[in-house]
C-alpha cells in the first residue's frame, strides 16, 4: 500500500514537471524592446515565442532573433538603455530567394544557404538586414506565436500617469 502511494506522488510530481520542461523548452516569453516592429508590436509588449529551426520558417513570419553586434547598429537610441538579447523582425526572405532591394551583396544574387532577410515593419525606425545583410539561420530562436497580457510587475509603469511621470523625470 505504502509503495503504490509513493508512486502515485512520484507521478503526481513527475507529469508535471515533465511538462514544465517541454514548455521550456518549446515556448519562451520575449518583451519587444524598441519601435522597429510598430504598428504590429510596440515596445514594452510581450510575445509568446516558439522555438523553431530557421529552416520552418517562412516569408512574412515575425521571427526573434539573437542580438546583433552593437557596431551595426544604426539607431543607438533603440537600444533604450541597454541591448535586448533578442530582436523581432519579419522573414522577408529565405535561402536561395532573390536578395530584396537595399539589402547588401551581390547585386541579382540569392540569399545564402543557412541565411535569412529580416526587415523590421517600422523601415524608418529599424536596423535590420538593410545594415547587416543576410542573417545567419543560427541566430533564430523561434517565431511570435501570439501576443501576451502585459507583465503583471511592469504594468503599472504602462498607465497613463505612469507614463506621464516618467516623461516629466
Amino acid at each position: 500500500m505504502t509503495l503504490s502511494v509513493l508512486a502515485a506522488a512520484g507521478i503526481a510530481v513527475a507529469v508535471p514537471t515533465g511538462l514544465l520542461l517541454w514548455l521550456n523548452r518549446t515556448l519562451v516569453a520575449v518583451e519587444v524592446v524598441g519601435r522597429s516592429m510598430e504598428p504590429t508590436f510596440r515596445h514594452g509588449e510581450r510575445v509568446l515565442v516558439r522555438r523553431v529551426r530557421a529552416r520552418r520558417l517562412r516569408v512574412g513570419d515575425v521571427a526573434v532573433l539573437g542580438q546583433p553586434g552593437h557596431d551595426v547598429l544604426a539607431h543607438p537610441d533603440e537600444l533604450l538603455g541597454s541591448a535586448p538579447p533578442w530582436v523581432l523582425k519579419r522573414v522577408a526572405a529565405l535561402p536561395g530567394d532573390p536578395v530584396p532591394d537595399g539589402i547588401p551583396g551581390e547585386p541579382g544574387g540569392t540569399v545564402p544557404p543557412d541565411h535569412l532577410v529580416v526587415l523590421g515593419d517600422n523601415t524608418g525606425r529599424s536596423t535590420d538586414s538593410r545594415v547587416w545583410g543576410p542573417v545567419p539561420g543560427d541566430r533564430v530562436l523561434g517565431i511570435v506565436r501570439r501576443r501576451m497580457a502585459p507583465h503583471p510587475a511592469r504594468a503599472d509603469r504602462s498607465s497613463p500617469a505612469a507614463t506621464a511621470e516618467r516623461d516629466r523625470g
